[in-house]
C-alpha cells in the first residue's frame, strides 16, 4: 500500500506561482510512492488547521504545507492539536511559496518546488521544538511593538507585486507615530530577564524573522530554549544606527538590545500592545509563552 500525505497549500501565497506546478509536485510524490491528497485553503475561519489536524484521521503520516509563514503557522496548529490529544502528529513537509519564508530559509529549505518535494520523498526528518502560547502555537517566531503588525495590514496584491519591500514600507510609514511601551520579562522561576521602555520584542524558536537571518544568532530549533530579543526607546537617531547593526548582525553587543534564552517567559504589558504569531494576529498581553520541545518532526535535508 502507498503512504499518504495530505498537501495543503495555498493558492493566493506568493504570486500564487504554486498552481503551475501542483501537477509536477503530485507527481514527484506519486514516483515515490506516495498516495496524494490534496487541500486548497479556503479564506474560512479555521479551514487550514482543521484541514491539518483531520489528516491522521484520513490515514495521512505526512502533512505537507505549501506557502508563507501564515500557511505553515495554520498548518502546525493543527497538527499540535493531535500532540495535545497525546497523538503523535504526521511529519510535517515544508515548500516555501509565500512572500515570507523565514523557518524553511532556517531550515536551508529551497525555493524550487521540485527540489522540496524530493527531500521529501527521500525522506530524511529531524525533530523540531515548538512553541506555545495558551492554546496556540508558534514555529518561528512570536512578537509585539514596532512592525509587528505589518504582516497583517499589507494589502495582498502589494505583497504580490513589491514582496518583503512591502513590509518595510508600511513599517516606515508608522514609524513617526510610534510610541515606546512598558515591558517585563520573567524567567519561569521569577528571574527578571528585561523590564524597560520598549519598542520591539521578540520571542523567537528559530534564529530570523523578516529577511533579517540572524536576529537571534545561538537559537537552535531543537534545544528546547526560546529566545528573548528586546529592543529598548532610543532616539530616531540611535534607532538608525541600531538598525544598521541588525544588518549587520552586531545588535547583541548593542547596549539597547536585551538577549536572553530560557524555555519559557512571563511577559507583562499593555493588553493593548498589536502582537504577532508567525504573521498572524496574535493575543493579548500578558503572556505565559513555553515550548514544546521536539514537539514536532520535519522533513529536512541531509545537512
Amino acid at each position: 500500500m502507498p503512504k499518504r500525505m495530505k498537501l495543503i497549500y495555498n493558492p493566493e501565497a506568493g504570486v500564487g506561482a504554486f498552481r503551475r506546478h501542483l501537477d509536477r509536485a503530485i507527481a514527484i510524490f506519486q514516483q515515490g510512492g506516495w498516495q496524494v491528497l490534496a487541500h486548497r485553503t479556503r479564506e474560512a475561519p479555521g479551514d487550514t488547521a482543521d484541514a491539518a489536524e483531520a489528516a491522521l484521521a484520513e490515514g495521512c503520516s505526512a502533512v505537507v504545507a505549501v506557502g508563507g509563514d501564515g500557511t505553515l503557522h495554520q498548518v502546525i496548529n493543527g497538527l499540535m492539536r493531535l500532540s495535545a490529544q497525546a497523538v503523535t502528529p504526521p511529519n510535517l513537509g515544508i515548500i516555501p511559496a509565500g512572500t515570507a519564508n523565514d523557518l524553511a530559509s532556517f531550515l536551508r529549505l529551497p525555493r524550487d518546488v521540485e527540489a522540496c518535494c524530493r527531500i521529501i520523498v527521500e525522506g530524511k526528518t529531524r525533530p523540531i521544538d515548538v512553541g506555545q502560547l495558551g492554546p496556540r502555537f508558534f514555529l518561528n517566531v512570536a512578537s509585539g511593538g514596532l512592525m509587528t503588525d505589518v504582516s497583517h495590514k499589507v494589502a495582498q496584491p502589494l505583497k504580490h507585486n513589491i514582496g518583503k519591500v512591502a513590509y518595510y514600507l508600511k513599517a516606515l510609514e508608522k514609524l513617526p507615530e510610534f510610541r515606546p511601551f512598558a515591558l517585563t520579562v520573567e524567567t519561569p522561576e521569577g528571574a527578571l530577564a528585561y523590564s524597560g521602555e520598549t519598542l520591539l520584542f521578540l520571542i523567537m524558536n528559530g534564529a530570523g524573522a523578516g529577511s533579517f537571518t540572524t536576529l537571534a544568532p545561538s537559537a537552535k530549533l531543537d534545544d528546547g530554549l526560546l529566545d528573548l530579543l528586546a529592543f529598548r526607546a532610543c532616539s530616531i537617531s540611535e534607532f538608525v544606527g541600531l538598525f544598521v547593526r541588525v544588518l549587520q548582525g552586531e545588535h547583541i553587543r548593542s547596549p539597547l538590545v536585551t538577549y536572553h534564552q530560557a524555555p519559557a517567559f512571563r511577559i507583562s504589558g499593555s493588553p493593548d500592545l498589536e502582537t504577532d504569531l508567525d504573521g498572524e494576529v496574535g493575543p493579548s498581553l500578558p503572556w505565559e509563552i513555553g515550548v514544546c520541545h521536539r514537539g514536532l518532526t520535519v522533513f529536512s535535508p541531509n545537512l
